[in-house]
């Protein structure tokens, strides 16, 4: 067993953190190969989506698309933070839909934490009381 916020701090944080870098220092178009890895994507999956979405290159503007597309956990869970309007403040309802965590696992944390809603300093006080196993959550 972990903490939601092992598992956060593990995998979830650093993803967000290289992305951040990524967008922010390398050059357009996109290397394909590190676009994938980045959203937790196979190459043929990258490959179908942009097929799909008829996408010849990867830009800033395409990645964040693809983002919003992709069917890995990491993309869904920032397909579900965007759908909620990313504001700074989560309901335990709507940090249990965006993490995919059990919504009696987030209740019973905000109980022992005393609050209903949270601010986005704040989740991390919340992730430390929610447990998972390993094989409950992967990205």
């Amino acid at each position: 067993m972990q903490t939601f916020l092992e598992f956060y701090k593990r995998e979830i944080q650093p993803r967000i953190e290289a992305i951040d870098i990524f967008l922010k220092s390398e050059q357009q178009p996109y290397d394909m190969g590190q676009v994938a890895e980045l959203l937790c994507l196979s190459a043929t999956e990258l490959t179908g989506i942009l097929e799909q979405e008829k996408l010849a290159i990867i830009t800033k503007g395409t990645f964040l698309h693809l983002m919003q597309i992709a069917p890995s956990p990491f993309c869904k869970m920032f397909r579900r933070e965007v759908s909620r309007g990313m504001s700074n403040t989560y309901t335990v309802q709507e940090i249990s839909y965006i993490y995919d965590l059990a919504p009696k696992d987030v209740e019973v944390a905000a109980e022992k934490i005393g609050k209903k809603c949270f601010s986005s300093a704040e989740l991390p006080l919340l992730f430390g009381e929610i447990f998972i196993s390993d094989k409950q959550y992967r990205l």
